[in-house]
């Protein structure tokens, strides 16, 4: 295998010549210059010459041992694959083994008898020739781009655009927050150009070609950035690839920590212009007034945004309101607290000091404060007061609210999911779906909204699709108790009962609680001459406090008791949600829904005063709504 030392001295990889002394790929006339960190991938690649070079190797060799996560090395291949013009749907380059690693797949070839001066010359005849020809051309180039530019409409020629996460090149954790930050309030900024459609995408994609990632995303082009910090400079670099025509436009633009919102504001301003190709300012929608506001409120949202972790939720409460005190007319520090504030019963249903109602009215009195004191956030406030009234089952003023939210200028998938969730709350299970599709389509990298579609297929009995999008959302990270436990349900279903056993206690266990009551449930299913000693560990546990009341419901009426299921149904009449209302509505608890005392609830959650609004009807067993 090749020496590091010969690598640097030039080589040939496929049809491409590679001197990474000059710092240049080059075929024929055509020339890229990769970062530094894609040179340093490429080379230890090369340096294999076709054997594997796991994770491991990459973040010693190129990230000097330093914890980092998926994304720089993705987005790190990815680049690699772009010099060669390479895709990872057909790879001729750079191989992706799953769960192993990379390798090359064109050999290495040094040149032969040449000493290092004589590299460059020795693989490249008619080096010199080319050279010129490729300046003249480039200069050719640029004077036919500027007439272009210069005659061009004065409308945004990129109708729709995807934000990728952006990457963290310093490979600082604490520094995390500042690189999503700059993507999100990216995102915000572009969304107030006229007709620009705007396509967040929060997970990474993997190493996928953004040609590939604009047409699943349904869009014309892709923005990608990267963060580095020194100190207390920073540097932002961004890149656009419209379709397969690749990079359109790039940019970078620096600033001090200090001066967050302004540098966020000259990067907006930069990418605005690449893409109208005029110095037209970009409508600031929110403007901070005091660095210290903004620097906590981007910590704010980077731990909201991470609120699966210990103590995230209630941190970034801190940080929210620390916020708002240094800044009292940002309305974006408003948006996150009352988010905060709304999904704190859900996250910490055991350990609050506040009742759900108490939390969703403190939700609510912080939007209205935001929005009060800067008005530009009012649609973006759609899903906070949608979120909140659905808590408290005012199911016309939520759909209203949601509806305003997902018809925003900015396109954001939580909005999607959060009314999928309202309209499986009062059994509209077919639109709930289909509103979870349209989230996915913006944001195919959530693990969360993968799982949602896969639990809604679960519910409509799709078994195929359901295991489709479970898996997706597996490979996406996705995770938490209700995850597990409705992959449980719908194994269980399919009648893999031994898998869906040992998936219930891991689910059971993430959660904290006993796992005494899962074998003599399984043990009912398989002889239901069991039920009764199933049943009394299910009493048991939900006696001790140590079973959710969504396992309790579903338990009881899959092992016939109605009545006790029946029970623990009327739990929802209590202000907050003790569990999602779609399981009222699942073809499994039809003998629930049969109960005498099934229509009186729905009648004190205010579902059937909904469905009268809506002109639906309940049909035997089946909502039918026009």
């Amino acid at each position: 295998m090749p020496t590091k030392e010969e690598l640097q001295a030039g080589f040939l990889l496929g049809d491409w010549e590679v001197f990474p002394e000059t710092g240049i790929i080059r075929r024929g006339d055509v020339e890229v210059s990769p970062e530094p960190q894609t040179w340093r991938v490429l080379i230890a690649l090369a340096e294999r010459d076709g054997g594997l070079v796991t994770r491991d190797d990459l973040v010693d060799e190129v990230w000097d041992g330093r914890a980092v996560s998926d994304d720089p090395i993705n987005r790190a291949i990815r680049e690699v694959r772009k010099c060669f013009g390479d895709s990872a749907k057909e790879s001729t380059y750079v191989q992706t083994l799953h769960k192993r690693g990379y390798r090359l797949l064109q050999p290495v070839q040094l040149p032969q008898g040449s000493d290092p001066e004589e590299t460059s010359a020795a693989v490249m005849p008619g080096a010199s020739r080319n050279k010129w020809l490729a300046v003249v051309t480039l200069i050719i180039v640029g004077l036919l781009a500027t007439v272009f530019v210069g005659m061009g409409p004065q409308t945004a020629a990129v109708k729709s655009i995807a934000i990728l996460p952006f990457a963290n090149l310093s490979g600082e954790e604490r520094d995390e927050y500042l690189v999503s930050g700059f993507k999100e309030e990216l995102v915000v900024m572009l969304a107030s150009i006229e007709e620009m459609t705007v396509k967040p995408v929060r997970g990474d994609l993997g190493p996928i070609e953004t040609s590939e990632i604009a047409k699943d995303l349904g869009v014309e082009s892709v923005l990608e950035g990267t963060l580095r910090r020194e100190g207390d400079e920073l540097r932002i670099s961004f890149r656009i690839s419209r379709g397969e025509k690749g990079v359109t436009h790039s940019g970078e633009v620096s600033g001090s920590v200090n001066e967050l919102f302004a540098t966020q504001e000259r990067l907006a301003n930069k990418v605005r212009n690449e893409l109208l190709g005029r110095s037209s300012q970009i409508l600031i929608t929110s403007r901070p007034t005091d660095s210290r506001a903004y620097d906590s409120y981007m910590r704010g949202m980077y731990a909201l945004q991470h609120r699966g972790d210990a103590q995230n939720l209630e941190y970034a409460v801190e940080l929210f309101e620390s916020a708002i005190r240094l800044d009292r007319d940002f309305g974006p520090s408003y948006l996150g607290l009352a988010t905060a504030y709304a999904l704190m019963p859900d996250y910490r249903r055991s350990a609050t000091e506040r009742q759900p109602g108490e939390w969703n009215e403190l939700a609510k009195e912080t939007v209205d404060e935001g929005v009060k004191r800067d008005p530009v956030i009012e649609t973006a406030a759609g899903s906070i007061y949608g979120f909140v009234y659905h808590k408290q089952k005012d199911w016309q003023k939520s759909e209203a609210a949601h509806l305003r939210a997902v018809n925003g200028r900015i396109v954001d998938s939580n909005a999607f999911n959060w009314y999928s969730r309202m309209l499986a709350s009062v059994g509209r299970m077919d639109d709930a779906l289909d509103m979870a599709l349209r989230a996915v389509e913006i944001d195919p990298s959530s693990g969360v909204i993968n799982s949602r579609i896969a639990i809604m297929y679960t519910w409509l009995e799709n078994s195929a699709k359901a295991h489709e999008y479970f898996q997706r959302a597996n490979d996406l990270g996705a995770g938490g108790t209700t995850h597990i436990l409705a992959y449980a349900f719908l194994l269980a279903r399919d009648g893999q009962m031994e898998r869906a056993q040992s998936l219930a206690v891991a689910g059971v266990q993430m959660a904290g609680v006993t796992t005494d009551w899962i074998g003599p449930v399984f043990d009912a299913f398989d002889d239901p001459e069991k039920a009764p000693t199933a049943l009394a560990a299910i009493q048991r546990a939900a006696s001790d406090n140590q079973l959710a009341p969504q396992i309790n419901l579903t338990v009881r009426t899959l092992l016939n008791d109605i009545d006790g299921a029946m029970q623990v149904a009327d739990l929802l009449i209590a202000e907050g949600e003790a569990f999602e209302m779609d399981l009222l509505f699942i073809p499994q608890l039809k003998a629930l829904r049969q109960h005498p005392g099934f229509m009186p609830l729905l009648d004190k959650l205010n579902v059937t005063r909904y469905w009268a609004g809506k002109n639906c009807v309940w049909d035997t067993d089946k909502l039918l709504c026009p």
